[in-house]
């Protein structure tokens, strides 16, 4: 699939972008929208968990040479231990069955790289566009602050639910 070049953010999404995928709506950020839904996709991983671990990894300078090949850049989510095809680059499972593309707009979802097309913030730059328009040190602290934010609302929304409190039976008689 080819794209074109993303030129300029706006309020109303991105001038240039033929792709649908990048019309942008600020006022219903898909990161609030997840939450409380029931996931789309068919990963069993903690969500919470995951997006800790990538917080760490990120933290960590995980997205810096490859010790075994340097003189390849690496990627954003698929380079790093959170990618459910992480280490096989046949990449036998779909993006459909990751956790992460529960994030993703539904019209983005028949992208390649599902995760690259997550809104990370108010503006909708995602991984895909901030590659072509910004610095690495920029994407990275806007997947740092994306992070955050939604590991924030994560454990708000789960602290709110209610415990599941387990019913005794009474005694058999």
């Amino acid at each position: 699939m080819s794209h074109s070049v993303v030129r300029k953010i706006t309020a109303g999404g991105y001038k240039n972008a033929q792709n649908r995928c990048y019309q942008v709506s600020v006022q219903s950020p898909i990161w609030e929208q997840h939450l409380g839904r029931q996931p789309m996709s068919d990963d069993k991983r903690d969500v919470l968990e995951v997006l800790k671990f990538e917080l760490n990894f990120l933290e960590q300078g995980g997205y810096g040479r490859s010790v075994r090949t340097p003189w390849k850049p690496t990627s954003v989510f698929l380079d790093s231990p959170s990618c459910i095809n992480f280490d096989d680059s046949g990449r036998p499972h779909p993006c459909n069955e990751c956790l992460l593309t529960d994030f993703v707009p539904e019209r983005c979802r028949e992208e390649d790289v599902h995760c690259h097309h997550i809104p990370l913030n108010p503006q909708g730059e995602t991984v895909y566009t901030m590659e072509r328009q910004r610095e690495q040190i920029e994407l990275e602290e806007a997947l740092k602050n994306w992070l955050r934010d939604t590991i924030q609302r994560i454990e708000r929304e789960r602290a709110a639910k209610p415990k599941n409190t387990a019913v005794v039976a009474p005694p058999a008689p």
